[in-house]
């Protein structure tokens, strides 16, 4: 009798172990369950918060906006780059009003430059409502966008070759915007390949016509938008429009070097407009030469043919002394 008594107590343990373990299980998993849910839950409520967050910021710039427009006018009608709203808020400083480009045309051209350097009061602004902000362009973008363009003729085997160098222009020249096509001046008197890079057709002769001395100065020295070298502010080059050469600005200093003698007055002009519109000193009226420009003009003399300068100065009158 004790035998299967023993027996059935074993049995009944097991039973009872097993029902607790069971309970045990369905407890925990209620409770994962239950955490789950509220994890769920709670996401759920971050996730709605997170959304009329941005809602409310969404609106908020869609306000700024509208109240931009009405301080700027609209965009469209205006040449300048488009800005977005935290570009607006940073700092006024490096800030212009950019108007119709007959504005600053007229502004450059009615310009009396005074010798020594003066402070001149601003030219009077277009009308508010065909204005927005111009803000100095990214050399560094500028100069990649260049590179990219120009990628087959900035090769090694391209440039160490003139003729390679003049078949590959050629073949690059449809596809070039007008500001870069090539002149008959690069298709036929070799140069260094970063020349060709410059959007400006008549400082390209000009750089061509002085030879690799002085066009490699100036490369090396002043050239931020085509060449990789430290940007200490030798130009600027304001709003979008970068293949329009009066959006550029050259610094003083690199008017003082070059003024009269590659960089023609209306450089200068163009430098002295810009540095009204930011309030800074006018450059003088007449760059202050030093025995550099004669040296070039016997240098180009000698070095260029008479067809190649008669070339130069029909095209480009101002870069031929």
């Amino acid at each position: 009798m004790s035998e299967p008594s023993s027996e059935q107590s074993k049995v009944e343990k097991k039973r009872e172990y097993n029902r607790n373990a069971q309970r045990v299980f369905r407890q925990r998993r209620k409770e994962h369950l239950s955490k789950l849910e509220a994890a769920q839950r709670e996401a759920s409520t971050l996730q709605s918060e997170e959304v009329e967050r941005l809602r409310r910021e969404n609106a908020a710039l869609a306000q700024e906006n509208e109240s931009l427009k009405a301080t700027y006018g609209s965009q469209t009608s205006s040449p300048g780059p488009s800005l977005s709203p935290g570009e607006v808020r940073g700092s006024p400083s490096t800030y212009l009003p950019y108007g119709h480009p007959s504005v600053f045309l007229e502004a450059a051209a009615t310009t009396t430059p005074t010798p020594g350097v003066a402070t001149a009061a601003p030219p009077a602004m277009p009308d508010p409502s065909n204005m927005v902000v111009v803000v100095p362009n990214n050399l560094r973008e500028i100069r990649r966008s260049l590179h990219r363009l120009f990628g087959p003729l900035l090769d090694l085997s391209v440039i160490s070759n003139p003729q390679t160098h003049f078949a590959s222009l050629q073949t690059m020249a449809p596809a070039l915007p007008t500001a870069l096509k090539p002149t008959a001046l690069q298709l036929s008197t070799p140069h260094h390949a970063y020349i060709d890079l410059i959007p400006s057709p008549g400082l390209r002769d000009g750089l061509i016509a002085l030879g690799p001395e002085n066009s490699n100065a100036f490369l090396m020295e002043v050239c931020t938008i085509a060449c990789d070298i430290e940007d200490t502010g030798q130009m600027i080059v304001w709003g979008e429009d970068w293949l329009n050469e009066f959006s550029w600005e050259f610094s003083a200093a690199v008017i003082e070097r070059w003024g009269g003698w590659l960089l023609t007055s209306e450089w200068g002009q163009r430098a002295n407009f810009w540095r009204r519109q930011r309030g800074a000193p006018v450059l003088p009226g007449r760059c202050k030469l030093s025995q550099k420009k004669t040296d070039v003009k016997r240098h180009l003399k000698q070095r260029h043919p008479d067809e190649v300068l008669a070339a130069v100065r029909k095209a480009h009158p101002l870069y031929v002394m």
